[in-house]
């Protein structure tokens, strides 16, 4: 029979294990922990992104737990592996993972603990990072020792991308905000970022071969954005730029009011009224030339491996659309002015059918959110229109990613409530598990810059993306273990002042929970513009 010190380890490492997020593919408790003491080091290979992984491990630890592991960064070989002991000179054996180096896959790593030592080993450094990430959940407090839990792990994800949206072309973001936040969503192995870069409201922007962005004097500068881009990738997460190539284009007329039309107006409590759903003039020359210009821009400073064209919700005929977007794919994919294009775009899905010619490079997204009460089905009329039924067939090969999360209304704060966001992207996870073409799940952020109100939402499809779930979790307990985890990082829980910005909605400044000023007609009376 245990006795009760047994029993109550026992207990410890089950919460630990069972608290992981995301939840790993492969686990096993062996019940032998290691015990962090003053001897401990962190060995890891020098230079670039092996190095990476242990310094964030080690500087997690200090932060959280007030440890502080030393690293050695020659100790070990070429290859991407960290490992930690309390014999400086002992390499730890290379005998854990049940997948030999080079099956484990761009993001899979391998993991065990035993009373001798940790090790991580995977075949790249994201995956090297991922493994890491998992690593520091796996210490606990065990009578007055800090342990890391004895257990086997072999991981990879079942969605390759897994991500979250930034709207900036609704409201600005700081540079320092947007490096907290990614910041905290590495911890969880998101690895894709979609940066809306102008909308209706604004462009976030400033462009050099074009004057967009400089109505904002809150908008990056292509150095600034090539900067957030480097950042996020250290951190194992790529930005994609999201341009607005056809709709959402009222900011666009600020300076090319010759080629935007199509606007509604929407007033604001009597502040003001902004057009919103204008649109490029299709198929215009003047209008390809511009996107061109924005393209090449992103594209030399950023190469980003895809780039998002946007072309949801225009309201002009099919064909015109159609006829349009084959006119946006022939410039996106051809070479200009020594541009080399993307590997791919992505898409909103209800814009027309993909042409041909392009299916092995335009991937399709659908979207759905958790502000409505329909179902992720083939019933949903909503779905319908964008192409669900074929998309979902098994013998479908176009790429597909799914977009879910919290909608928003145009007031302030509007956004989902938590459960039923949470509901839609298990829901979507679920939907694409056993669809092989279904390749990426990301959870938007809309409308305001309050982006920590969504950290639940984007922790919860970096849980879902990695290992959907079985059945849809009872919502209390996974919100309570997301805001736990949420918790224990300083960057969520205690954020600095300056990572944390002005409240904006729709392109106003708010006041408490009410318009309070209109971002860019402040600016010009200002004279900051």
């Amino acid at each position: 029979m245990k006795n009760r010190k047994t029993q109550f380890r026992e207990a410890s490492a089950k919460s630990v294990i069972d608290d992981l997020l995301p939840r790993p593919a492969e686990i096993m408790a062996t019940g032998s922990d290691y015990v962090l003491s003053v001897k401990s080091v962190v060995k890891c290979a020098a230079g670039g992104q092996r190095t990476f992984a242990a310094e964030r491990f080690a500087g997690m630890v200090a932060s959280e737990l007030g440890i502080r592991l030393p690293l050695q960064r020659n100790g070990i070989d070429k290859g991407h592996l960290l490992f930690i002991t309390d014999k400086a000179d002992h390499d730890f054996p290379r005998s854990c993972p049940s997948k030999p180096a080079g099956q484990l896959g761009e993001e899979g790593y391998s993991l065990e603990v035993s009373e001798r030592g940790v090790q991580v080993e995977a075949d790249t450094p994201r995956g090297l990072l991922w493994g890491a990430m998992t690593l520091r959940q796996l210490i606990f407090r065990h009578k007055g020792e800090l342990r890391i839990c004895g257990c086997r792990i072999t991981d990879r994800p079942r969605y390759a991308w897994r991500g979250f949206q930034i709207d900036s072309g609704r409201a600005p973001n700081s540079m320092r905000k947007i490096k907290r936040i990614i910041r905290i969503c590495s911890a969880f192995k998101l690895n894709f970022l979609v940066f809306r870069e102008g909308d209706d409201e604004m462009n976030a922007v400033r462009y050099k071969s074009n004057p967009l962005g400089s109505e904002n004097p809150h908008a990056f500068s292509l150095d600034d954005l090539a900067e957030l881009s480097s950042y996020a990738r250290d951190y194992g997460i790529t930005l994609v730029p999201e341009v607005e190539s056809l709709g959402h284009s009222t900011a666009k007329g600020v300076h090319y009011p010759d080629i935007v039309s199509g606007g509604r107006g929407t007033v604001y409590d009597g502040l003001c009224v902004h057009m919103r759903k204008s649109h490029l003039a299709p198929c215009d020359p003047r209008s390809l030339k511009l996107l061109d210009s924005i393209y090449t821009d992103l594209m030399s400073h950023l190469h980003p491996p895809m780039i998002h064209l946007g072309m949801d919700e225009v309201r002009l005929p099919k064909e015109t659309q159609a006829k349009h977007f084959q006119a946006v794919l022939d410039v996106l994919f051809r070479k200009s002015d020594g541009r080399q294009p993307p590997g791919s775009a992505l898409v909103w899905s209800d814009c027309p059918p993909t042409p041909l010619e392009y299916q092995e490079r335009v991937i399709r997204c659908l979207w759905e959110y958790g502000d409505t009460v329909r179902e992720i089905s083939m019933e949903n009329e909503v779905l319908k229109r964008q192409g669900m039924v074929a998309l979902s067939d098994p013998a479908c090969r176009e790429q597909v990613f799914m977009a879910g999360g919290s909608g928003s209304g145009h007031t302030p704060y509007s956004k989902t409530g938590y459960e039923r966001a949470f509901h839609n992207l298990a829901a979507w996870a679920r939907w694409g598990a056993q669809r092989v073409n279904f390749t990426g799940l990301f959870a938007v952020q809309w409308s305001g810059n309050m982006i920590d109100e969504w950290l639940p939402d984007f922790v919860c499809a970096a849980d879902f993306g990695w290992r959907p779930p079985d059945v849809i979790p009872e919502f209390s307990p996974q919100h309570k273990r997301i805001q736990q985890h949420l918790s224990r990082l300083s960057d969520a829980a205690s954020p600095r002042a300056d990572e944390v910005d002005r409240p904006a909605w729709d392109g106003v400044w708010l006041k408490g929970k009410k318009w309070d000023e209109d971002i860019l007609a402040t600016a010009c009376r200002h004279g900051k513009i």
